[in-house]
C-alpha cells in the first residue's frame, strides 16, 4: 500500500459496490452521480429513513496520512476541507507551517485559505460532478504526484542520525523552504481549478477553447430523463414563426406599405427567430400606436 492508495481511501464512497452513492441508476445520485447527501433538516424526520454514509464526505473539515521514519522526520500529507475535493499536500514536523493551511473556517470566506480552495472546488463540482470530477482527480493525481517526487528528492532518500547536526539544521531549512513553495503553488492550482472548472461548465453548457469547443452541451442521461418522467412532459414548442407577430393593420400597409400586400409578404418572408426579431425592430421607429 503506497500513499496514494491512502488518498483514495479518504475519497472512497463505496465506488463499484452495490452502494455506490454515485452509480448510474442511483436517483439519489442525481443526473451526474453526486455522492453527496446533505445533512437531516426539518423534513428528513417527517419521512423517516437515512443516507448512507461514505468515507469520503463533503462536510469533512480536514484528513491527512503521517509517514514515520527512523531515518528522518515524520511527514504529514494535510487535506483541507472535503477528501473528494482537497489536494494532499507534505510538511514535514517542526516546520513553520504556511499561513494558507492554518486559516480556514466556514464563518468567514477568504481566498488565501487552502480549505476554501477545496471547498470551492466540492460546491462548483456539485453541479455536474462526473464530468468535472474526472478533471479535478487529473488535477489532484498530478500535484500529488508532483509532491511525492518532491519528497524523494529532497527528504526520504537522505539518512541522517543527529537533529541537532549543522549539517542537518541547513538541510531542513532548504527543505522548509522547497516545500512551503509547493504548499503556495497547491492552493493557487486549487483556485484556478475551481475557475476552470466554473468556465467550462457554465450554465449547462461546455466550453473548452484549447479544442475551440463553445457552448456544446450533452444534456442528461437516459436513464435519469426516464425516471422523472421526461415523457410526460408538455409537447414540443410550436414550428412556425416563433416571434414578432405584425401588428394589426399589417395587411393594408400598415409600417410603411402601399395596401397592395407587399408588407403582408414582406412579414411571411422572413425567416423565424432572430431574423424575424430583427424585422420587426427595424421598422420600430416608423410605427404608431
Amino acid at each position: 500500500i503506497g500513499l496514494t492508495d491512502l488518498f483514495r481511501f479518504h475519497r472512497y464512497t463505496y465506488q463499484n459496490t452495490p452502494y455506490d452513492l454515485g452509480a448510474v441508476g442511483n436517483l439519489a445520485a442525481g443526473p451526474f452521480g453526486s455522492p453527496n447527501r446533505w445533512n437531516k433538516g426539518i423534513n428528513e424526520p417527517e419521512v423517516g429513513g437515512h443516507w448512507e454514509r461514505s468515507i469520503g464526505l463533503h462536510r469533512t473539515s480536514d484528513s491527512y496520512v503521517v509517514q514515520s521514519s527512523s531515518r528522518h522526520d515524520a511527514v504529514l500529507w494535510f487535506g483541507p476541507a472535503s477528501a473528494l475535493s482537497t489536494i494532499y499536500v507534505p510538511f514535514v514536523v517542526h516546520m513553520e507551517i504556511p499561513s494558507s493551511y492554518r486559516s480556514g473556517i466556514q464563518e468567514v470566506f477568504s481566498r488565501s485559505s487552502a480549505f476554501w480552495a477545496s471547498c470551492v472546488i466540492q460546491n462548483i463540482a456539485n453541479l455536474k460532478w462526473k464530468p468535472m470530477m474526472e478533471i479535478v482527480q487529473s488535477v489532484q493525481q498530478n500535484l500529488e504526484r508532483d509532491s511525492i517526487q518532491l519528497m524523494t528528492n529532497e527528504l526520504l532518500d537522505t539518512t541522517y542520525t543527529n537533529p541537532e547536526d549543522l549539517e542537518w539544521a541547513t538541510y531542513s531549512e532548504d527543505v522548509e523552504s522547497k516545500l512551503t513553495a509547493n504548499a503556495a503553488h497547491v492552493v493557487e492550482a486549487a483556485w484556478k481549478l475551481s475557475d476552470d472548472l466554473l468556465f467550462q461548465f457554465a450554465s449547462g453548457f461546455y466550453n473548452d477553447p484549447d479544442t475551440n469547443v463553445m457552448g456544446e452541451t450533452d444534456g442528461y442521461p437516459a436513464w435519469w430523463l426516464n425516471a422523472v418522467g421526461f415523457r410526460d412532459g408538455p409537447p414540443p414548442p410550436p414550428i412556425g414563426t416563433k416571434c414578432c407577430r405584425p401588428p394589426a393593420g399589417w395587411e393594408d400597409g400598415y409600417g410603411g406599405g402601399n395596401g397592395d400586400g407587399s408588407e403582408r409578404e414582406r412579414y411571411e418572408n422572413v425567416v423565424t427567430g432572430k431574423e424575424a426579431m430583427k424585422a420587426f425592430l427595424r421598422d420600430e421607429p416608423t410605427r404608431t400606436t
